[in-house]
């Protein structure tokens, strides 16, 4: 390990997309307000469908409406635009505009976007436009050519124990503009001082009108289990000295946090190789805290545990986001909830008045989710399960 390994970053490579969108935007080939349609052909010829109305804008703030997670057939299939057009097909979760709901498929598409109107694969774009300008050394997981630096292998951590096992690195290709980038905590803050209008390069790759548009608030985009608000492309966390902007990436076996606040000029990054890295950034938010740095991070108030629940068969069953499937089961005992996707994940649900609830992993060690549910007024029964910032409608009850 030395300071120039990279980590993998997962979502955090999504705020470098949204920028690279941004300086698109400031160039003229792009306008945020677009429906997507205007720029990619997969889109077009479906004027009777929601899909149809998705503008930019909501892609970048988690507004669009697209399922979370979309997966082709072929997860080695690397063609953005076969990508594309597999999402278009499918059917908008909501109205666009109208909601926050997490969307790794969407910011896949804005990396389509991308490839159209600069002739540039993904990669090959933000290295040319955004990476090599910043003095970042390109890394992509997986990808041919990329081996110029040492990428840290990742661990996972299992709870009560502490011992590391090694895992290997799941991102399919088609993923790339969500999650397929790796770099180091020093690259982070480099691409924090373009944020802060700090870096040598601000100017001419994101200019002051830009860096603004990323981080003002989109009103509909209510990031509840994530962060305190959502711009045109980070994830706002609130505090008393105005809000920081950022992002949170996880990928089998590590993490990766970058803040920024441009009120004071402050970045702060960590980048870890194991699911106990969102135990760190906690505990390391909490010591700069302690020494008059008031970074800003999610801490939702989570109400005190329910005392009962009246029928916890009114939330059990199936929520499915696409191809994601939640199942919210009860436990042995009769009396507490267990959920699980599928994928290995398994968590045990503390319900908490509201039906907000707190979800701890029992498969992995790392810090406890925040969710809830969304009942009809008229039935009483779960119609929603939020998770992660991700909306599940339910589809079957157990």
């Amino acid at each position: 390990m030395t300071r120039a390994t990279a980590f993998a970053l997962g979502s955090v490579t999504k705020a470098f997309t949204a920028t690279l969108i941004a300086h698109l935007v400031s160039v003229g080939e792009l306008d945020l307000d677009d429906p997507v349609g205007e720029y990619l052909a997969e889109f077009e010829g479906a004027a009777e469908r929601a899909i149809s109305s998705i503008t930019l804008r909501n892609l970048l703030s988690h507004t669009a409406g697209l399922v979370a997670d979309h997966e082709l057939d072929d997860v080695d299939e690397a063609s953005l635009a076969r990508y594309s057009a597999s999402v278009a097909a499918t059917d908008p979760l909501h109205e666009p505009g109208s909601c926050f709901s997490y969307s790794n498929s969407g910011y896949n598409i804005l990396g389509r976007i991308i490839e159209t109107v600069t002739d540039l694969k993904w990669q090959a774009a933000l290295e040319e436009l955004l990476l090599r300008p910043l003095g970042i050394e390109p890394l992509f997981p997986g990808r041919p050519g990329s081996a110029a630096r040492a990428l840290a292998a990742c661990h996972v951590v299992r709870p009560g124990q502490r011992t590391a096992r090694p895992v290997g690195l799941f991102l399919p290709p088609s993923w790339a503009p969500a999650s397929g980038l790796a770099a180091s905590a020093e690259d982070l803050i480099a691409f924090a001082r373009l944020h802060l209008g700090t870096h040598p390069g601000s100017d001419a790759l994101l200019g002051a009108a830009q860096r603004a548009e990323m981080s003002a608030r989109v009103p509909a985009a209510d990031a509840f289990g994530m962060a305190d608000g959502w711009g045109s492309g980070l994830a706002l966390y609130a505090s008393a000295e105005g809000d920081w902007l950022g992002h949170d990436g996880t990928v089998d076996g590590g993490t990766a946090h970058l803040r920024f606040h441009p009120r004071s000029g402050t970045a702060v990054a960590l980048t870890t190789n194991s699911t106990t890295g969102t135990l760190l950034w906690a505990a390391v938010v909490d010591l700069l805290r302690e020494d008059g740095l008031p970074v800003g991070d999610y801490r939702p108030q989570v109400p005190d545990p329910a005392v009962a629940v009246a029928d916890p068969g009114q939330l059990v069953g199936t929520y499915r986001n696409g191809d994601t499937h939640f199942a919210v089961r009860r436990q042995d005992d009769g009396q507490g909830l267990r959920l699980s996707d599928g994928t290995g994940l398994v968590a045990e649900l503390t319900l908490r008045r509201h039906l907000i609830f707190t979800a701890r992993r029992l498969d992995a060690d790392e810090a406890s989710y925040t969710g809830r549910f969304v009942t009809d007024p008229a039935t009483g029964q779960a119609t929603l399960l939020q998770l992660g910032g991700r909306s599940a409608r339910r589809v079957a009850a157990a």
